[in-house]
């Protein structure tokens, strides 16, 4: 089983940051866009990005949770313990916040619905925040027991 460890240590760090990449692109290009179209051109984007990158979101970042759990039972660095929490921390943002918010723009026929669309994009923004801050600590800290790797007795 040893012998797993480099290629699981690839697998998260791939899937790690292609988990904070779409956190970066989602607050830092996607949303500042999206806040300056009027909301009758905001929809279309809106809903093909999300349908798109939903489903692929939760995949790559579980994928990445599974594989910093399984390295931390096998090294026991707390660094990947680490990883996991702050991925963890992007869950319930997830769940209980953004995804309303998703889908009340999935659902959203009419340009009449646009009254608080500002309010509702702005709020998205501010809860992607936290899911940037969460995935990056948890990049960063799957980064460390790869990158900087304690010296062993032997070298």
């Amino acid at each position: 089983m040893r012998h797993l460890h480099k290629p699981l240590e690839l697998v998260a760090l791939l899937f790690g940051a292609i988990t904070f990449g779409t956190a970066y692109y989602l607050l830092f290009l996607s949303h500042p866009a999206w806040m300056a179209v009027p909301f009758e051109h905001f929809i279309p984007v809106f809903r093909e990005m999300i349908l798109s990158i939903g489903a692929s979101q939760i995949i790559v970042s579980n994928i990445a949770l599974a594989a910093c759990v399984i390295l931390f039972f096998w090294s026991k660095d707390w660094f990947w313990l680490l990883a996991v929490v702050c991925l963890l921390l992007s869950l319930p943002v997830t769940m209980w916040q953004l995804m309303p918010i998703n889908f009340h723009f999935l659902e959203a026929a009419e340009p009449a619905l646009s009254q608080g669309a500002a309010d509702k994009l702005s709020e998205w923004g501010n809860y992607q925040i936290i899911r940037f801050i969460g995935d990056g600590f948890a990049f960063a800290s799957m980064c460390k027991p790869v990158l900087w790797r304690k010296k062993s007795k032997d070298q």
